[in-house]
């Protein structure tokens, strides 16, 4: 009875939850997008530091060893969230590379 009532619940909760994360993702994005690009560089290394510290934290492996191959551990997903990510970092590398230059 749990399982249904979650699987029945889930919707209603992540619909709205999405909805604020992305309402937040774009006021973010606009605040990134002004910074200069060495702020938005330290940006990235904090986040990957971040997210690294968290998942040591919370006891959730990583899955690469020193010794091991750490490509072998990926999964299909994960190889196609990282293909997926760099294509829309070339793309939008691309798209600010062909814009005209800002008239000061």
């Amino acid at each position: 009875m749990k399982t249904l009532a979650l699987s029945l619940l889930l919707p209603v909760i992540v619909g709205p939850v999405t909805f604020v994360a992305m309402q937040a993702l774009k006021r973010l994005s606009a605040w990134v997008d002004a910074q200069s690009p060495t702020v938005k560089r330290f940006a990235v290394a904090l986040i990957a530091f971040g997210l690294t510290l968290a998942g040591k934290l919370t006891g959730v492996d990583i899955p690469c060893e020193p010794d091991a191959n750490c490509l072998a551990a990926l999964d299909q997903d994960a190889v196609k969230a990282v293909v997926g990510a760099a294509l829309a970092f070339g793309l939008h590398s691309l798209k600010n590379a062909t814009k005209p230059p800002k008239d000061a």
